[in-house]
Parts: structure tokens; sequence; C-alpha cells
């Protein structure tokens, strides 16, 4: 047998897997520090997107459709490329209540260069969640 190959492979998987534990437990922690986020109505589809906003708390925030398709995982559907009612501040659509429920509206929607601008709502609060 060649000892020496099967302990490098286990060495490797044991680095592998200490990788993926490290990255685990990353995500928990950032998980429960954005778990304060008043989360009703927020669909579990977009609320990498809440949170992300949530945790920026700035005024104004521009993201290209492929940021925001970074930060959610996934594509977004052919209706957020060529419709701007995609985009609408409304509560009938899942993925308005994921700025909407943190304090951020859409202000610009740029269907030819493909980016959004989300500002905060005025007089609301992000860090707790209140009108003030």
């Amino acid at each position: 047998m060649d000892y020496d190959r099967i302990i490098l492979e286990m060495l490797n998987r044991i680095s592998v897997l200490e990788e993926r534990m490290s990255n685990l437990e990353t995500s928990i922690q950032s998980n429960s520090e954005t778990s304060q986020i008043e989360s009703s109505g927020i669909s579990k589809k977009y609320r990498l997107l809440a949170d992300y906003l949530y945790n920026c708390n700035k005024e104004t925030i521009k993201l290209s459709y492929d940021e925001i398709e970074n930060i959610l995982g996934f594509k977004l559907p052919n209706s957020a490329l060529v419709h701007r009612a995609f985009w609408a501040n409304t509560t009938t659509h899942s993925i308005a209540l994921s700025w909407l429920n943190v304090g951020y509206e859409t202000a610009e929607v740029d269907l030819k260069n493909k980016y959004i601008v989300f500002e905060k709502k005025r007089n609301y609060d992000t860090r707790n969640g209140e009108k003030t």
C-alpha cells in the first residue's frame, strides 16, 4: 500500500472540511446578527437582499443586476430585466418587501444599464425597524 498517498489524501480532505466548517460558522454568525431585522413579509427567497441592504445602512445604494444576483445567489427573472414594474415599491411583490421592510425604496430603475438605486425611506431607522 502507498501510505504516503493515503495520508496526503486524508490531510487534503481534512483541510477541505476545516474550510467548510469555518465558512459555516461565519454564515451562522452572520445570520444571527441579521436576525434582528423585522422579518414580517420578507420571503426566504429574497431574504439575502434584505440582509444586504439592512447591513449597508447607507442613504443611497446603487446595485447592478449582476450584484443583486450575486447577493441572492440566483438569476433574476426575465421580468426584472424588461419591466419597470418588477422594481415597484409595492407590498404585493415579495422582492419589494425585501427592501421595503428594511427601510428602503427603489428611487431609480435603469433597465438599459441594468442597475437599481435604493434610497432610505424618509423618517425610517433601519437599525431598529421603526419610523421616527
